[in-house]
């Protein structure tokens, strides 16, 4: 492994959200004078506060099917930058899986390299990487993890004929070992439809392309048309300049034989037959083969709603569902999550290159779990909780948060802007907008209240933000949990910059979440 390139990798797209679930014991945090005076008047010592977690996640249940989960995972997961430019890296693959990815997503093309089989994103600018080192790369990734490691999914998009695919299956049998899952793990068949992670830590569950005899020029057209569409233009031109990657060649086009997957290489897929649907699959009853995946752009699904919501979530009681971008994110943006798995939809692959909107809530979602977390209660056939909730938040000040790298004054001016993520409609609250301090020190001292049907997907979003008269107002600073993982009472919060990475800023604040009658 390069290990330049991975601690470029750690550099670069680090995030730090474990620093709110296991505060650093030993690195004191700087306190302005206002909020020190603050908690000695009023509450505990500030070590006390500092070592305090704000979350405390439930833990994992690996007891329950798989499609009783959602899983955190990566779309083309081997690119270091933007979707058409740039280059691709086998330690991508290394540094996902440490930073909580547990589905990751190969696209394999022939080429004339001596090293054979390529990862690349087909059809564009990228320079791709061996497929040998991305398959060592995730072995070494999985090996890291621990053999009690919740199992992970490789999504593998076939652009190789039938020898190509042999050279594949050796390949991946030789860097992954008994860590692949061949076949059925057992021969009774109530048992196997209900293969649980605990069934399968420190596995590879592969997802390999299944496809009807009869859809194969049907899918194809559709996903071309999906490309051109432009209606779902999002961005049309970049600035970005093609980076130099590993010195190997273009695909070779006219290798690629679609709709072709060979026995050999199916049977890697048993637990995940990655199947990209026709029109009316909604209502087709998948019996035979088993263990379909439903593998479907963020496109096509969300042209389901909200008429068929219902029916979407009952289809992922029984069978695993994958959302992939549409083609026109160009730029590496996100899709709305939580839309996504409203819907039922375990596996929604985000372009882990961009802190948005959509990432924070994945990070938010998954921190400190084991990167499978359970589906709400009502997406798994059980009684929810219909009960009113209420939640409140004490927000008094903020230490150390410098300003935007090209502001010239030394101080500015900053509110807090709180958004609530539910189910039925979003709330947002602001403070008053204050002056800080030289050395980036606010005072708000100011309280919201909000009240709404309870939520196992409802998530508090807080960003400190700066006022800017005659431009767009910027984000500072950030920091996104789910509701359930906030631990009530008083605590400091550890901010991040717009990249995840911590600001070295601390949020005083209160949380207080009560049940209505």
């Amino acid at each position: 492994m390069n290990s330049q390139l991975h601690s470029q990798l750690n550099e670069h797209y680090r995030v730090d959200y474990q620093v709110n679930l296991h505060p650093p014991q030993d690195v004191s945090s700087r306190l302005s004078p206002a909020i020190e005076e603050y908690i000695q008047n009023t509450l505990e010592t500030a070590n006390e506060l500092l070592s305090i977690p704000i979350l405390s996640p439930s833990q994992g249940d690996d007891s329950y099917p798989l499609t009783h989960y959602f899983v955190s995972s990566s779309h083309n997961t081997y690119l270091l930058s933007r979707q058409l430019v740039g280059r691709a890296s086998a330690e991508s693959y290394t540094h996902a899986l440490s930073r909580g990815a547990h589905c990751v997503e190969i696209d394999v093309w022939p080429s004339s390299s001596p090293e054979g089989l390529v990862v690349t994103h087909g059809y564009t600018f990228t320079k791709g990487v061996s497929f040998r080192k991305v398959c060592e790369a995730i072995g070494a990734g999985v090996d890291n993890l621990g053999p009690d490691a919740w199992p992970v999914l490789v999504s593998l998009e076939c652009h190789v004929g039938p020898k190509g695919q042999q050279i594949m299956v050796d390949i991946l049998k030789n860097a992954w070992g008994e860590k692949l899952v061949e076949g059925k793990l057992t021969d009774d068949s109530e048992q196997e439809v209900k293969v649980s992670p605990r069934e399968l830590k420190g596995r590879i569950i592969l997802m390999v392309e299944y496809y009807a005899p009869s859809n194969f020029a049907e899918v194809e057209a559709e996903e071309e048309l999906e490309e051109l569409d432009p209606d779902q233009e999002e961005e049309s031109t970049t600035s970005d300049s093609i980076v130099e990657g590993e010195d190997l060649p273009q695909v070779l086009v006219g290798e690629i034989e679609r709709g072709k997957i060979s026995d050999e290489l199916a049977a890697l897929g048993y637990y995940a037959r990655s199947w990209k649907p026709t029109k009316g699959w909604l209502q087709q009853e998948l019996i035979d083969p088993r263990h379909i995946l439903i593998n479907i752009s963020e496109s096509k699904i969300l042209s389901l709603l909200p008429t068929q919501l219902d029916p979407l979530i009952e289809h992922g009681r029984l069978h695993l569902r994958r959302i992939f971008p549409r083609g026109t994110r160009i730029r590496s943006s996100n899709m709305d999550i939580l839309k996504l798995w409203r819907n039922g939809s375990h596996v929604v692959s985000l372009n882990w290159q961009t802190f948005d909107t959509p990432m924070q809530i994945n990070e938010a979602m998954f921190v400190g779990s084991p990167g499978w977390v359970l589906k709400p209660k009502a997406q798994r056939l059980l009684n929810p909780d219909s009960r009113k909730f209420g939640f409140s938040a004490e927000i008094v000040g903020i230490s150390s948060l410098l300003p935007s790298k090209d502001y010239q004054d030394k101080t500015y001016k900053a509110y807090v802007e709180a958004e609530l993520f539910h189910g039925v409609q979003d709330q947002n609250w602001k403070s008053k907008t204050v002056t800080t301090t030289e050395e980036g020190d606010a005072v708000w001292n100011e309280a919201l209240e909000w009240e709404f049907n309870r939520d196992e997907l409802a998530f508090l979003r807080l960003r400190v933000r700066e006022n800017r008269s005659f431009e767009k107002d910027l984000d500072l600073a950030v920091f996104c949990a789910r509701i359930d993982d906030l631990q009530q009472g008083w605590g400091l919060v550890h901010m991040f910059n717009m990249d995840g990475k911590a600001s070295g800023a601390t949020l005083l604040v209160k949380f207080e979440v009560t049940v209505h009658d």
